[in-house]
């Protein structure tokens, strides 16, 4: 009698650890399976069209060329590109209008020399 004691003492105490165990796996599960929120501020504004960019890079790349024409086209490609991520930084799409000519004159003289700084062959700034 005492044997079959210890023996559902033993199998209600394994019992007990396979339900603990069971909910461990469960807990562990939903917590992996939740979601957590990670917030991440944008970059640009997101509202400039594709024609847009295109616009500003081709304004870009064209001007380069005419004034530049001994630097290879991958060094104005990667000037304009971060020319316009620059401005797409800087200003939403309906702020060109706003910001006037000459500030934006100014602001893409300095950006455009910023840019200069970050290419690996440095032209001259003057010759912009």
């Amino acid at each position: 009698m005492m044997r079959s004691m210890q023996r559902r003492n033993v199998f209600q105490v394994s019992c007990k650890m396979v339900k603990c165990l069971h909910w461990c796996v469960i807990l562990i599960l939903l917590s992996a399976c939740s979601k957590e929120v990670v917030l991440v501020s944008a970059k640009y504004s997101g509202d400039h069209t594709t024609s847009q960019i295109r616009g500003m890079w081709v304004i870009c790349y064209n001007t380069r060329v005419t004034n530049m024409p001994y630097f290879p086209p991958p060094i104005h490609m990667e000037h304009c590109d971060c020319v316009v991520d620059k401005s797409r930084e800087k200003y939403s799409s309906g702020d060109y209008d706003k910001v006037g000519t000459e500030n934006l004159t100014l602001f893409f003289t300095e950006t455009s020399i910023e840019c200069d700084n970050s290419t690996e062959v440095k032209p001259d700034p003057t010759s912009i």
